[in-house]
């Protein structure tokens, strides 16, 4: 079909081009072939909104050739692509064909285009890592419903997740159906089966798997779990959703001489931009999930891409930098309001900080050998105890820096610290109660939270929207 391009269609794309206001003047010396294809793309789907189905077929095709030859296309062209696809979504917003929308959702995703922020504010949430204490963040975000009468992804323009987080956002986007009660019964379901309660043979086993692949739970039966419960979907795929917004998971990507953040991303970065976070939009749900929560010693690294993925809690078990950092790149005039979610901490800190180092005495006991001391096990285990205590850092940061009213930090006191991998029910039911308690304590600043949610856009953020936008 591309070989039959001629200088009527180069006419008939220079005048699709004027129409949509490009700047670059075209000549057949500067217009490639490439472009060529581009536009008479863009021109068919355009040109067929009285067949449907024909006009389906051939934004299907370009939706496919963004993803693979984005890079090869001009920006001017990007842009066509892109007005073409905002004002279909638009004409046929109320038209039944689920596919179409589906598809220009898509196109627009790879395209780096970012809708309209329709609150007086960008509204960012971030979850922490925290093993099986994400029950918290759960009982959270139902409250959160609760309040406000919407859904999780109606009340935020961006999420961000690490570790547990990326289980709580991968696993609500993997069905957009799930509610918070479902998605919380099924991650104690998958916890149960991880993380059971164990026998001498499975301390036994879990000990050898630790010493061969440093991993002491079973990884193949987290990753079956994982593949049922999160599907082998793209991560990217996930922007055909109507109700899914753009959201990123954080790992740790591991090399002989640093370690980096890696951003998986339900987006693409506008082509004018760049983050300071490696990162990709192409691996599968559930392969999210697993490099998000490798964490050392418990499942171990996972290696996609030929790059070695660690828990990212490693470096970000509060992930709200990197949040901002993101968020800004697709939103870069907006108003941000930043709601982070931590997974637990302590009511008594001094014995905790005791407890700490009592605890890194015996470790030093237990590893005199200076060959065991410089082992990959001891440096992985003190990475992850390490960034545990790392949440409430980057919240006093954020507390000195952002705008008074517009950051709101939820980390419930635990009446008992609970490990990552805890599976006792009475255990986690007392995290559902502790969660309840702090809810209750903190009403008055869940619902200022509501109303912030859910403040229109004010005639003066609207003038600023026309002058910058």
């Amino acid at each position: 079909m591309f070989k039959l391009f001629n200088r009527n269609l180069f006419k008939q794309c220079r005048v699709v081009h004027q129409r949509y206001g490009a700047t670059q003047k075209l000549s057949t010396r500067t217009f490639h072939y490439d472009q060529s294809k581009y536009h008479y793309l863009i021109t068919s789907v355009g040109q067929n909104k009285a067949n449907t189905t024909e006009q389906l077929q051939f934004l299907e095709v370009l939706v496919r050739t963004i993803e693979t030859e984005r890079q090869m296309m001009y920006p001017q062209t990007q842009q066509l692509a892109t007005n073409l696809l905002v004002e279909l979504q638009n004409e046929t917003r109320e038209v039944p064909c689920e596919v179409l929308q589906e598809n220009c959702r898509l196109g627009l995703a790879l395209l780096g285009y970012s809708a309209p922020i329709r609150t007086e504010y960008l509204r960012i949430l971030t979850i922490d890592g925290g093993g099986i204490r994400g029950i918290l963040v759960i009982e959270m975000l139902k409250k959160l419903e609760e309040l406000t009468g919407k859904r999780i992804f109606d009340l935020f323009d961006f999420i961000c997740g690490v570790s547990t987080g990326s289980i709580v956002v991968c696993g609500l986007t993997a069905d957009p159906l799930r509610t918070l009660s479902e998605g919380q019964e099924l991650y104690k379901e998958v916890s149960r089966k991880v993380f059971h309660l164990p026998g001498t043979l499975d301390v036994l086993s879990g000990t050898s798997r630790l010493m061969w692949t440093h991993a002491y739970y079973d990884v193949d039966l987290w990753e079956k779990l994982l593949k049922q419960t999160m599907t082998d979907m793209r991560i990217i795929d996930t922007s055909r959703f109507a109700n899914v917004k753009k959201f990123c998971c954080v790992s740790t990507t591991v090399s002989d001489d640093s370690l980096d953040a890696h951003v998986f991303r339900n987006y693409v970065l506008p082509w004018n931009v760049e983050s300071i976070y490696h990162g990709s939009h192409t691996a599968a749900l559930w392969e999210v999930v697993r490099c998000s929560s490798a964490a050392p010693t418990y499942f171990g690294d996972f290696i996609l891409n030929n790059q070695v993925h660690q828990d990212g809690g490693v470096l970000y078990n509060n992930p709200s930098c990197v949040a901002i950092h993101e968020a800004k790149l697709l939103w870069p005039n907006q108003k941000l309001c930043l709601v982070s979610l931590g997974t637990g901490r302590s009511p008594n800190k001094r014995k905790m900080d005791s407890q700490k180092l009592y605890t890194q005495k015996q470790m030093q006991s237990l590893f005199k050998d200076t060959a065991i001391q410089t082992s990959s096990w001891k440096t992985k285990f003190l990475r992850i105890l390490d960034a545990a205590t790392d949440t409430e850092q980057t919240h006093h940061i954020l507390s000195d820096l952002m705008e008074p009213g517009t950051y709101f930090r939820f980390n419930p006191y635990l009446t008992n610290m609970v490990s990552m991998t805890e599976c006792n029910k009475d255990k986690l039911a007392q995290l559902e109660k502790d969660a309840l308690m702090y809810y209750r304590r903190n009403e008055q600043k869940f619902e200022e939270l509501a109303e912030m949610l859910l403040k229109p856009r004010t005639g003066l953020t609207a003038i600023n929207d026309f002058l910058f936008n």
